[in-house]
């Protein structure tokens, strides 16, 4: 009995498609069962079968396997219902077929009969490159008809449709998703208005448990870069933005195919429903364009604290060097870009320029002392862990607190809805008081979650010591022989934040054993 293989393709583009699965399915097993072939199955299936595969391509699963049942010898005769099934790539084609040819199995197919004469092979081949000319025209054809549809203002399909939007397939058109678009607002507000990181951005949306776009288990800062710059929130979505490019191999193997943007003069723009404001939009590109500028700009000069630093009113500093003096100064002391409070005013902060010098120093010789000194890091743990401790006191106070007003949110809320009902609030004051009370409550959420991760850490502090020991006299050895990049990253390490108040620099460091924290004071750094 001659064993037999079924391969079967359909690709997702039904305008290239003649031949459905089930019409292939039933031809070829009707062929076998005239021929008294025996199936080789493929797993729990009777034939190899790729559905919404490309013939274009030889990279398809069920290809793959069924290459390498021909390589095992498993297989006699590869049966497949015409030469585009296998392939609409006549290069492609022409080495599958050698391939199984060289294997000893025999190529048979429903609709042509095969032929091992030169005659044959050309007659062959000749099907093959007018296979691939169809697929070519029908690509092509397929590419003028959504230019045209672009060109007229709708929406090409369902892939153009970003977080915040669903596609309307009946009008080719984008529609708002309001309870997703809530949240594209509510980050591009956060970012412009409140001056809030990439970093902290993803962190927020973490910690409230919104949910990803397509299924992401969390929200990164690299995605909400790529969000914030999406023109289509902004009311102008742009078609016919990618291509294609071949990129040769120095080996010469087949090529690779990579994605690049098109000249703008050769996009299509759709107007769309706008989720967010065009001034917001540009207020975020400013800020985008403003931080990718001025970290080209940290990245030429050596700052040892860059991106751990801030002041006191919260503001991160940043490092700048003028006619060789290097200081750090508070971004907020720009009037430009200060946060902007309730009342629209510019929230500026009052800080000079400090010695850069003077405080990486105090920073850096704070925080190596704390490595030659192991018994300090353990006494500072002996002491923060001890049930009368004044940090937590204060921890434990502040938690509780958190939890009674958390506690007092909702029946807020409930008295706000029941006075909106009987018409003592307008829909202004009743929107922007639960807009309030829906803040306060995230960040107490937050808080509350940091404060008991503190008084956890407390709990198994002690039983590190012997960690923190050894991981202080193995630095301890080679700190003076560090160069700068050394130094700067294990500032990093071990540093979780500096901040710099009226000459006195407070360190909060961070011990590399699950997150476990000391704070350090360092004096005198001028301003």
């Amino acid at each position: 009995m001659t064993r037999a293989a079924l391969y079967e393709r359909v690709s997702t583009d039904a305008q290239a498609e003649r031949y459905g699965l089930a019409a292939q399915d039933w031809a070829l097993k009707k062929r076998a069962q005239e021929r008294s072939y025996i199936l080789v199955s493929d797993g729990e299936k009777d034939a190899f079968v790729d559905e919404g595969y490309s013939g274009g391509d030889l990279n398809r699963p069920a290809v793959a396997r069924l290459r390498q049942a021909v390589r095992e010898g498993k297989v006699e005769v590869l049966l497949c219902y015409d030469p585009d099934r296998l392939s609409r790539s006549l290069s492609d084609l022409l080495l599958l077929t050698d391939e199984v040819e060289r294997a000893g199995v025999r190529l048979e197919f429903i609709t042509q009969e095969t032929d091992a004469s030169p005659e044959g092979r050309m007659f062959f081949a000749m099907r093959g490159a007018v296979a691939e000319y169809e697929r070519a025209k029908i690509r092509e054809r397929t590419i003028r008809g959504r230019l045209q549809k672009a060109r007229q203002g709708k929406v090409i399909s369902c892939a153009a449709s970003p977080y915040g939007y669903r596609y309307d397939a009946q009008t080719s058109s984008l529609v708002v998703q309001e309870e997703e678009a809530q949240i594209v607002r509510m980050f591009f507000h956060m970012y412009t208005n409140e001056r809030t990181s990439l970093v902290k951005l993803a962190d927020r949306l973490n910690r409230l448990g919104v949910s990803r776009p397509q299924g992401g288990q969390r929200w990164r800062a690299s995605l909400m870069s790529r969000m914030l710059r999406n023109e289509t929130y902004a009311g102008t979505l742009w078609q016919n933005r990618w291509r294609d490019e071949k990129v040769a191999d120095a080996l010469g193997h087949k090529p690779s195919v990579k994605v690049v943007e098109r000249p703008k003069e050769e996009q299509i723009s759709v107007a769309v429903p706008a989720i967010v404001p065009r001034n917001v939009f540009e207020a975020a590109q400013r800020r985008l364009n403003e931080n990718q500028e001025l970290a080209k700009r940290n990245a030429k000069r050596e700052y040892l604290l860059s991106g751990l630093v801030k002041h006191s009113c919260g503001g991160r500093m940043r490092g700048r060097t003028n006619k060789g003096t290097m200081f750090y100064y508070c971004f907020r002391s720009n009037h430009s870009k200060a946060p902007i409070n309730e009342r629209g005013e510019p929230q500026t902060c009052n800080c000079g320029w400090v010695n850069g010098r003077e405080l990486e120093r105090a920073v850096w010789d704070t925080v190596t002392n704390l490595l030659r000194q192991p018994d300090l890091m353990v006494q500072e743990l002996e002491r923060l862990s001890k049930p009368d401790s004044a940090t937590r006191e204060a921890l434990e106070g502040e938690l509780a607190q958190v939890k009674k007003r958390l506690e007092e949110l909702p029946k807020e809320e409930r008295r706000l809805v029941e006075g909106y009902r009987k018409g003592l609030y307008p829909d202004f004051m009743m929107r922007e008081e639960m807009e309030q009370l829906g803040k306060e409550q995230a960040a107490l959420s937050e808080r509350k979650l940091e404060l008991e991760s503190q008084l956890a850490h407390l709990e198994k502090a002690l039983s590190y010591r012997g960690q923190l020991e050894s991981l202080a006299e193995q630095l301890g050895r080679g700190l003076d022989a560090l160069d700068f990049s050394q130094r700067r990253d294990l500032l990093h390490l071990l540093v979780d934040e500096v901040t710099y108040q009226d000459g006195t620099v407070t360190i909060r460091t961070i011990i590399p054993l699950e997150g476990r924290r000391l704070s350090s004071v360092a004096q005198g750094v001028r301003g």
